[in-house]
């Protein structure tokens, strides 16, 4: 992107000038902000570092000194042999007027038996003015769900796309300048949590995330830069923290966490609750008290529910009795047995309904030397070829339906096929044999009904003037 105005064209050229700096940060990052690990087996450990392998009698508690490199390692258990890291490191510095934040890749490629091979490129610019104003100054960035990569030269780049040009950064390298106005604010190389340019923007004119900030509280500041309301509300508790020196590491969790103490009515000015040591074990535990109360919640809705299904509900005298479980458990069988009579009621009535429906096809004969079709005359029959062929022709509930009629394909006394055919335009729908598959004899059974429509047909003209 060309330079349009003065500002720009200022800070194009100040980026000429700026110190060169990349061995001594890139120093730093290797050491300091890339993890330095050994890969272990039960016979050896590989150092990432260098490559090279030793014993794992070396090793003690997860750690060890590669012999070779003498670089502290962490020990893990892993067949992998291979290792690959991205990481993005700043580093502050001013430049008259300007507070300039900039910002660097690493990338490395571990191997075994080969030394480690580090890639090193400056990638954005921050230049930042007393007064707020600020260019970006950036490789092109690529990101989307495949692709995370910066490309190109460093050139004026579009500010307002903060979801590419403002990243989060490991660490500040440790000999990061910074104006004396944002020192005294707290913003340093010490910062973490949000970016630099997110501080800047939000930390001067908000006392909170200053707060948060000195405290050293960066999950409670990202959560502030965020979503500011959540953290005002929850003020109260958090000065409490601070003054326990407490340090919340996972803000939402601790959020949810007052949540449930708030549900439950404990003390939130109490830094026994406010400040538990095992934050996730304690949110568990009052997870499961909650559902528990739901729980008894949901029953005793439900309660109230099957009294109005039986016809027992009266809202003028009710209360809950003493033993209301009990009772709920009863009323929940006597539910099931109502039930089950109202499902046999209607499945009488729609017996009698079927009867009367197929009446009028009972005597279609449709067969050649091989399959016999017949229609299935009962809902008893409708359960036994549901049963046999492994199909829904009777859990749901096909003999409900007066415009299909769903005849039975067979061989002698085997079941072939389940057939329907929609009696408005007299086509079949489907055929279906056993577990829903195409039928053996498919193209027979078609050709068979094909010419037997006539007489469905027919019969079912009569069934429509009765």
């Amino acid at each position: 992107m060309k330079p349009r105005t003065k500002l720009q064209f200022e800070v194009l050229d100040n980026t000429k000038h700026l110190p060169y700096v990349h061995n001594k940060v890139s120093d730093w990052a290797k050491a300091e902000c890339l993890k330095h690990l050994g890969f272990a087996t039960k016979n050896r450990v590989i150092c990432m570092d260098c490559g090279e392998r030793f014993p794992t009698s070396l090793a003690s508690r997860k750690r060890a000194c590669c012999p070779h490199c003498n670089t502290k390692l962490t020990i893990i258990p892993t067949r992998d042999r291979t290792l690959k890291q991205d990481v993005y490191v700043a580093f502050a510095q001013t430049y008259y007027e300007f507070q300039v934040i900039r910002l660097f890749e690493i990338q490395s490629s571990h191997k075994s038996e080969r030394k480690t091979e580090y890639s090193f490129l400056e990638v954005l610019q921050h230049w930042i003015l007393p007064d707020g104003k600020r260019e970006v100054i950036a490789r092109n960035h690529t990101s989307n769900w495949c692709c995370d990569s910066w490309n190109g030269n460093m050139e004026i780049r579009n500010k307002g796309d903060v979801n590419k040009y403002d990243i989060y950064h490991s660490a500040f390298h440790p000999e990061s300048e910074f104006k004396p106005e944002y020192l005294k604010i707290g913003i340093n190389h010490k910062l973490q949590g949000i970016t630099a340019l997110e501080a800047i923007k939000h930390i001067p004119t908000d006392s909170c995330a200053e707060t948060l900030l000195k405290a050293k509280q960066y999950d409670l500041l990202y959560a502030r830069i965020q979503n500011k309301w959540e953290v005002e509300n929850k003020w109260q508790s958090i000065k409490i923290c601070m003054r326990n020196n407490y340090i919340v590491k996972d803000a939402k969790i601790w959020f949810d966490y007052l949540d449930l103490l708030r549900y439950f009515k404990k003390d939130l000015h109490s830094a026994h609750y406010i400040c538990p040591k095992d934050l996730k074990k304690q949110h568990d535990i009052y997870v499961k008290r909650k559902k528990k109360v739901m729980q008894v919640e949901e029953m005793k809705h439900d309660y109230v529910r099957i009294l109005k299904y039986l016809g027992e509900f009266d809202a003028t005298n009710f209360s809950y009795p003493k033993d209301w479980v009990k009772q709920y458990r009863i009323l929940v069988d006597r539910k099931k047995v109502v039930e089950l009579e109202r499902k046999q009621k209607m499945l009488d009535e729609m017996k009698v309904k079927y009867e009367q429906f197929i009446q009028h096809f009972i005597d279609i004969q449709i067969q050649d030397k091989l399959i016999r079709i017949v229609p299935l005359q009962t809902i008893d029959e409708f359960k036994e070829e549901g049963n046999e062929l492994h199909h829904c022709v009777y859990s749901n509930e096909y003999f409900k339906y007066h415009d299909k009629l769903i005849l039975s394909a067979r061989i002698e006394d085997k079941r072939l096929a389940t057939i329907e055919i929609n009696l408005n335009n007299m086509k079949i729908v489907q055929c279906r044999g056993d577990h829903n598959t195409v039928p053996k004899h498919y193209e027979r059974i078609q050709r068979l009904i094909n010419r037997n429509i006539k007489q469905i047909k027919e019969r079912f003209k009569l069934n429509q003037s009765a």
